[in-house]
């Protein structure tokens, strides 16, 4: 399982996946996790009703992201997460590009994020798997 945490100030972003290789075309579990390590609350606020995205990124550059073809409603929303309250986002990358084509067998980047608003230049985690014919 490729996982991957970044954290600033008070907030801790996990992502992961189930497994590290796939065989071509066996779906892909993506998940995130933000979790509020610090003992204050924090507040995040939202610009839509989008609250993450991910991507997958191969040798040609990103291939795939979630929020391709999706609408958001315009709502600005600010949730508080409490000290140890945390938050999880599941999606499936069936292995096909934004364009509707089968990806090739390789390694490719996974990122996911949160798309609040307020912390300047919050990292991206990111961890890598191998797909295999």
């Amino acid at each position: 399982m490729g996982v991957s945490f970044v954290q600033s100030g008070g907030l801790q972003v996990v992502l992961g996946t189930n497994k590290d290789i796939y065989f071509l075309g066996e779906p892909v579990r993506i998940w995130l996790y933000k979790i509020n390590v610090s003992p204050l609350p924090v507040s995040l606020t939202y610009p839509s009703s989008q609250r993450f995205d991910f991507s997958v990124s191969g040798v040609t550059g990103e291939v795939w992201r979630w929020s391709d073809g999706r609408a958001f409603l315009p709502v600005v929303e600010t949730i508080v997460l409490l000290p140890g309250q945390s938050l999880f986002y599941s999606e499936i990358w069936p292995q096909i590009t934004s364009i509707g084509r089968r990806v090739l067998p390789g390694v490719y980047r996974v990122s996911g994020w949160n798309t609040f608003t307020g912390y300047a230049a919050f990292p991206i985690p990111s961890t890598f798997i191998r797909i295999v014919a």
